[in-house]
């Protein structure tokens, strides 16, 4: 073996490394915080936080514009870097008029608290971050760098979960603490990116306002179905916040922490066989993708029933220790929401399978009739049935959106063998 390939093997070894732990710490930054924010501040303050970062993430889908995945396989620089990061502050400014608009929003309309809108925005601030350096991090990626990319990302997350929880035991002030760590978090990604930058700069390329429309105008399908995603998964959320109050927003939150585990477990086991699915599909090998279609989604059920049996056995006690709150009430919520998040990864993978085929347009389709779906049916079943009406609808939304994906791939696939 060449010294070149060993120094590339090396270099993949590093990013995968980096990327894991990259995106475990992004993952569950939200449970490590609120396990100390239950214990210095209280349930209260820890449903506001479940709501601000929900609605950050939801806003987030605006400012990273669904651009990154477009970016790092984007070999031959069909757009340049300079046009790529001139999108990526329009999309970041898009996310912050946005996020205006909905403090307005709250303030008049749902009559918010001067420090719980506070919180949100700055929490919505705290994730503008995310989506500028983000688009550095897809530069060092289409370099064949995602080590360095996924390095930088998991040193500044870690600086900003560190400030927030030192600043929860020093100042005790959600708010104030949230500002401190927005600063502390500019501060550490400026340096990052001031620190690896410059070999990625490449020439002083010519920027081409119509090369910028036309990556937005590419991407738009992308960041819009994400948007509806995180809005479908965040519904029972928002209804929770407009009826019942920040303390059972908190247990929801508490409760629903473990579905993300589902979710990551089934990306780790479906993203190293995409690229043979696509030149499966690519090639017309019909049968070899239907049957890896099959095998994935039977890891998929195989990891959800093992969560729901860890969940019934262990859930329940565990989280009540992690976030010091009796949650022993709320074991049936706990389990509907797990089959919950077993659906939604179904449904991801078969947006995936859909992004293979490329048929974003149905993509769009199936995630907007959920939509419209959870707009209307959110307040009604927790007004009805308080936070059960909110677990069923969150578990129905996830079966409505995997039903609609299914059938179309079905029918994708069905075309496709009759060609």
């Amino acid at each position: 073996m060449s010294d070149k390939q060993n120094q590339i093997d090396n270099i993949q070894r590093k990013a995968f490394l980096w990327n894991t732990c990259g995106g475990m710490l992004n993952a569950f930054q939200s449970v490590i915080i609120l396990m100390v924010l239950t214990r210095t501040l209280g349930l209260y303050d820890a449903g506001v936080f479940t709501i601000a970062y929900a609605s950050a993430n939801l806003f987030l889908t605006i400012g990273k514009y669904g651009i990154r995945p477009f970016q790092a396989t984007d070999i031959n620089e069909q757009y340049n870097f300079r046009e790529y990061r001139w999108a990526r502050y329009i999309s970041a400014l898009a996310m912050f008029l946005v996020t205006i608009g909905y403090i307005v929003y709250v303030v008049s309309v749902q009559e918010y608290s001067f420090d719980k809108a506070a919180v949100i925005f700055f929490m919505c601030i705290l994730k503008l971050i995310d989506a500028v350096e983000d688009v550095y991090i897809g530069r060092y990626q289409q370099k064949g760098r995602l080590d360095i990319g996924a390095k930088v990302m998991t040193i500044r997350i870690s600086i900003t979960i560190l400030v927030f929880i030192a600043g929860l035991f020093v100042v005790r002030n959600l708010l104030t603490t949230l500002i401190l760590t927005v600063v502390i978090s500019i501060l550490s990604c400026v340096a990052m990116i001031m620190r690896t930058y410059g070999e990625f700069r490449g020439e002083n390329s010519e920027i081409k306002p119509i090369n910028i429309r036309n990556l937005l105008w590419e991407c738009f399908p992308l960041c819009i179905s994400n948007f509806l995603s995180f809005y479908i998964g965040n519904a029972p959320k928002y209804a929770i916040d407009a009826q019942l109050g920040e303390e059972v927003q908190a247990c929801y939150g508490f409760i629903s922490m473990p579905v993300f585990v589902i979710g990551l477990l089934s990306t780790f086991i479906f993203q190293p066989i995409l690229t043979k699915m696509a030149m499966e599909w690519s090639d017309r090998k019909v049968r070899q993708f239907v049957k890896r279609v099959f095998q994935q989604c039977g890891y998929i059920v195989v990891i959800t029933v093992a969560a729901l049996v860890g969940g019934y056995l262990l859930g329940i006690p565990v989280l009540s220790i992690l976030y010091n709150t009796d949650l022993s009430n709320y074991k049936a919520n706990m389990l509907v929401l797990l089959a919950g998040g077993g659906v939604l990864a179904l449904a991801s993978f078969m947006v995936i399978v859909l992004t293979i085929m490329r048929d974003q347009k149905s993509i769009i389709l199936g995630y907007g009739v959920a939509a419209i779906l959870a707009a209307v049916l959110s307040p009604i079943s927790v007004q009805r049935f308080a936070i059960d009406g909110a677990c069923y609808l969150y578990l129905a939304l996830m079966l409505i959106t995997t039903l609609i994906f299914t059938l179309i791939v079905i029918l994708k696939i069905h075309q496709a063998a009759k060609k």
